[in-house]
């Protein structure tokens, strides 16, 4: 477009200076460079014109992933292979776009499977290297180091005289906050996806592994460098892997599809944190510094994710009446 509207300030200067010099005897040439000019200044906006014919539904919502996806570095291009720029700094490879699943089930784990050692070590860059999320974390820990003797204690004296918790209910909690059924259900929404072919569910899936694997991981390093005793004297409590866990699926859920499925899942960690403590298996300390590691570390790798406001996405438009655009609020009902 640009070098279409250059184009036309030549000519158009071209052709004055040419009538001018020749007394209008070439009037002729000087009309014609300007029918030139702007045939090009016309070819230009056609060119970048979406035709109606391609805004069908799933044209719409590939390249609307493809516009939003994130484009920063990551270890392979778009066919698995690793990219590398030299440029007498630091070689970077470049991520491959957030492609959707393949046709095939085999075909999707096999291509992910391989990819997964270098996504996670990405992600976890992340979260770590930012310093924003460093300061978070450090002032998590040290709310949590500064309750440790005092609020842990009389919370502690108060759940051993009032159980919150009656009949099956502790167990349901216990059940619900546990990791292992957090990573199965980020396997129901990967399968889901794939079987859908639907690029959304496919990718909450594989975020959520993302978000449930680092925070996991993360947690069991700091148990093992705390290793504290939790209210029953079992060892290496803080801090709590149920409600880290919890908190991390909750948080992708929040992010990928609003408040509608966010609120319930914050408030079922909630539960979680007061089951661990109501049992005996975690301070107060354990819990809140679980809770600020899991919701960090999902929040992190969320961002990576296409824009969402209250739980609609935000697309690019193009009008094809006109070929204007713009972008649109974009809300699914029902999941």
């Amino acid at each position: 477009m640009a070098r279409a509207m250059v184009c036309v300030l030549l000519a158009g200067s071209v052709a004055w200076g040419v009538e001018s010099c020749l007394g209008g005897e070439r009037a002729d040439w000087a009309q014609i460079a300007g029918e030139v000019a702007a045939r090009r200044l016309r070819a230009a906006q056609e060119a970048v014109r979406v035709r109606p014919d391609e805004l069908h539904g799933q044209w719409m919502e590939d390249t609307t992933f493809r516009l939003a996806v994130d484009v920063e570095t990551r270890p392979a291009d778009a066919d698995g292979s690793p990219l590398s720029v030299s440029g007498g700094v630091a070689d970077t490879q470049p991520a491959p776009m957030d492609r959707g699943p393949l046709p095939g089930f085999f075909d999707t784990v096999r291509r992910d499977l391989e990819e997964a050692p270098g996504l996670l070590w990405h992600d976890t860059k992340k979260v770590f290297g930012d310093p924003a999320n460093l300061v978070f974390l450090l002032g998590a820990g040290g709310a949590s180091a500064a309750v440790r003797y005092t609020v842990d204690d009389r919370i502690e004296d108060h759940y051993d005289r009032h159980r919150s918790f009656g009949g099956d209910w502790p167990d349901t909690f216990a059940t619900l906050g546990n990791p292992i059924v957090h990573f199965a259900a980020a396997g129901v929404w990967y399968l889901a996806g794939q079987q859908m072919q639907d690029i959304k569910t496919y990718e909450v899936g594989k975020r959520a592994f993302s978000a449930l694997a680092i925070s996991g991981a993360t947690t069991l390093l700091l148990k093992a460098a705390a290793c504290t005793d939790s209210p029953n004297g079992e060892a290496f409590a803080w801090p709590s892997g149920h409600v880290s866990s919890t908190m991390a699926l909750a948080t992708v859920l929040h992010n990928a599809y609003g408040p509608l499925v966010g609120v319930p899942m914050f408030g079922l960690t909630g539960l979680v944190a007061v089951q661990r403590m109501d049992d005996g298996e975690h301070h107060f300390s354990d819990v809140i510094f679980g809770a600020a590691l899991g919701w960090v570390v999902a929040e992190t790798i969320m961002k990576e994710h296409r824009p969402e406001v209250f739980g609609g996405e935000i697309v690019p438009y193009a009008d094809p009446a006109n070929g204007s655009a713009g972008v649109a609020w974009v809300k699914t009902l029902g999941l």
